[in-house]
């Protein structure tokens, strides 16, 4: 690891219109009508009342204006979806939280903001229509019309016309990953993350699955359920004494490359909170395992490396698993 290091370190009017022409219609056509009304034969009053009822009820027509959108919100849509640093969250109609955002009750509506803080920069309402999806933000007016798609679990966004730039490079930059906290907990097995482990050479502690091994023979520590005969899933830590002023962008650079030398694709990435520390995870393909995460972060000078290495695919499959030992991390020992 050293070696590798030092070489590393040499290189997102109309309808108003429309309401507004109706309202003259009402207030204009309407009086002349029952202006004329007592000069009309009693013998064709039946006459009249009926032309006039068909005539109320274009009006009322012309006043509904057209519904371009449904105005719900696919099952498959609603939820939390984040390419870190950003997040996009879909409320169906009806929800509390777009009453609270001021959009009102009878639309669905959205939040763009950070995936790290939850802190929202825009908010407004939402329409779909077919795979078209439309925001419109409540301080900026200017739509945003976007063609969605669910590719491999992922939300896909392409414009179709958003002047916005910053909501544009938002949504579309890459693929929006689904966040389910309460389902992902749902789907760890039976004692997953609940048996202590202590690294006394690297200062770490974490929580390993319940029927796993360990190994500290070699470089790494590993953990699989039989890490002798490269079981899979499997885990290794490394951690490593970095030069001062290293920062963790920096080792981040040097922890991955590794694999990027080594021709391996990248596939997504994501950022978690280890143990109070940023941490990102970066996801690869076509790296000898089929699913291959790599997880790096700094703690007191030290450079900390954490790669998993499945057989599942896609590799979202794993997130849940792999997320919850990063979790179970700590330093306070």
């Amino acid at each position: 690891m050293t070696d590798f290091v030092t070489r590393l370190e040499a290189e997102l009017h109309s309808a108003a219109a429309q309401r507004e022409r109706s309202g003259r219609m009402r207030g204009v056509a309407l009086p002349r009508l029952r202006v004329v009304l007592r000069d009309i034969p009693a013998a064709a009053l039946a006459t009249v009342l009926f032309a006039l009822a068909v005539a109320g009820a274009a009006i009322i027509l012309a006043a509904s204006p057209e519904r371009p959108a449904d105005m719900g919100l696919p099952a498959t849509l609603h939820g939390v979806w984040q390419a870190a640093p950003k997040e996009l969250r879909l409320y169906p109609p009806g929800s509390d939280r777009c009453v609270n955002l001021g959009v009102g009750s009878s639309a669905a509506c959205y939040t763009l903001g950070k995936s790290a803080s939850g802190v929202a920069f825009e908010w407004g309402r939402l329409s779909v229509d077919g795979d078209e999806l439309t925001l419109t933000g409540k301080q900026d007016s200017t739509p945003g019309v976007y063609r969605w798609r669910i590719e491999r679990g992922a939300l896909r966004l392409t414009k179709l016309r958003d002047p916005v730039s910053a909501r544009v490079r938002a949504l579309v930059t890459t693929p929006l990953q689904p966040v389910h906290p309460a389902r992902a907990r749902a789907t760890l097995p039976s004692g997953w993350a609940s048996h202590p482990f202590t690294s006394q050479r690297f200062g770490y502690s974490l929580q390993l699955p319940s029927r796993w091994s360990i190994d500290t023979s070699g470089p790494t520590d590993r953990f699989a359920l039989h890490p002798w005969n490269s079981t899979r899933p499997e885990v290794s830590v490394v951690a490593q004494d970095l030069p001062a002023g290293t920062t963790p962008a920096r080792w981040t650079v040097i922890f991955d490359s590794r694999f990027e030398s080594a021709g391996c694709a990248p596939h997504d990435l994501r950022r978690l909170i280890v143990a109070g520390t940023r941490s990102r995870v970066s996801v690869y393909r076509d790296c000898g395992d089929p699913n291959l995460q790599s997880a790096s972060f700094m703690h007191d000078g030290r450079g900390y490396g954490v790669i998993w290495r499945g057989r599942r695919t896609p590799p979202e499959r794993d997130y849940p698993l792999f997320d919850a030992l990063l979790k179970s991390f700590d330093f306070s020992g």
